[in-house]
């Protein structure tokens, strides 16, 4: 008997792996994870999927200054975040063609490449995808698979809302 779980959630690069976040961004109390999401992971038997990180790939550098959306927003980057979204799309139908369950999407609030419902900017507030999510949720769309925004200043909130969509399936 194969013991393996069948369920799966796609997540940041950065959720597991911090040092992958722009210089300044990290100033919660993880330091290379963000332990509650990925211990909740965990203790489900969910399966993790670590999608590439849009900005450290294209800047072949994990040392970098942070970057509001206006400056990402190029033509090049936004034909790197379309390649990454089409591996990541592919990985997810088959995961689906094999029967089994991809329960979500995780991005990050306020990034300028993975953000799911805002994003600051000299503008102020914008209800608004990053530029890779806004990529990865066209391409997987008809697929009913949730893509929930992690808001690293109120972890609580994004933790009971990931809480929720687990304990339903």
């Amino acid at each position: 008997m194969d013991n393996r779980s069948n369920k799966f959630v796609f997540v940041p690069f950065c959720l597991m792996a911090q040092a992958y976040q722009a210089q300044g961004i990290v100033k919660y109390e993880w330091k290379s994870a963000i332990k509650p999401f990925m211990q909740l992971l965990l203790d489900n038997d969910i399966n993790i999927i670590q999608m590439p990180c849009a900005e450290s790939t294209f800047n072949h550098s994990l040392i970098r200054e942070p970057k509001g959306i206006s400056k990402y927003d190029t033509e090049e980057f936004n034909s790197h975040c379309e390649s990454l979204a089409n591996k990541v799309a592919e990985e997810v139908q088959e995961l689906i063609q094999c029967d089994y369950q991809v329960l979500a999407i995780l991005g990050i609030e306020q990034s300028p490449t993975c953000c799911v419902n805002y994003i600051y900017t000299n503008k102020g507030m914008e209800n608004r995808k990053g530029l890779y999510m806004e990529k990865l949720y066209d391409k997987i769309k008809n697929l009913e698979v949730p893509i929930i925004g992690i808001n690293r200043k109120y972890i609580k909130k994004s933790l009971a809302q990931l809480e929720a969509l687990l304990t339903e399936k």
